[in-house]
């Protein structure tokens, strides 16, 4: 991943990702509902993929309390925020099949520094999606 790119974009980068895999899992099961899945469990996920995770926050907002530069770190931290917050969602009786993904992918665009990340967004994790479907852990 490249380094010149801001920590914070790559931070949203990640919270795009994971409401892409949700869009995705979303569009190939009709059957499908996001008021089932386990978001601890996927936080769990993101937290033991990250190479640093002493530096890590142990609660929500997830954080780098000691700084980390590392680009694939920023983006599961960002995956596991989006995860917190739908859990917090849930808990709170929202109906989380209703959630406007669009919506949201294009308002933490505009967040971006770089918001041309997101038009290269396929080639940026096309290499992640390759070596593991994320998707099969959402169901």
């Amino acid at each position: 991943m490249n380094n010149e790119i801001d920590q914070t974009d790559w931070m949203i980068m990640g919270m795009i990702h994971a409401y892409k895999i949700i869009e995705k899992t979303k569009e190939s099961d009709e059957e499908y509902s996001l008021n089932e899945v386990d978001f601890p469990y996927l936080i769990e996920m993101q937290r033991r993929d990250i190479e640093k995770p002493d530096l890590l926050s142990q609660s929500y907002p997830y954080i780098f309390e000691n700084g980390n530069d590392s680009a694939h770190d920023q983006v599961h931290v960002g995956m596991m925020n989006v995860f917190h917050i739908l859990h917090e969602q849930l808990q709170q009786g929202e109906d989380l099949n209703n959630l406007k993904i669009k919506f949201l992918i294009n308002a933490l665009t505009k967040e971006m520094l770089e918001p041309e990340l997101v038009e290269r967004y396929e080639d940026i994790f096309r290499q992640i999606d390759e070596t593991h479907d994320e998707r099969e852990d959402l169901r």
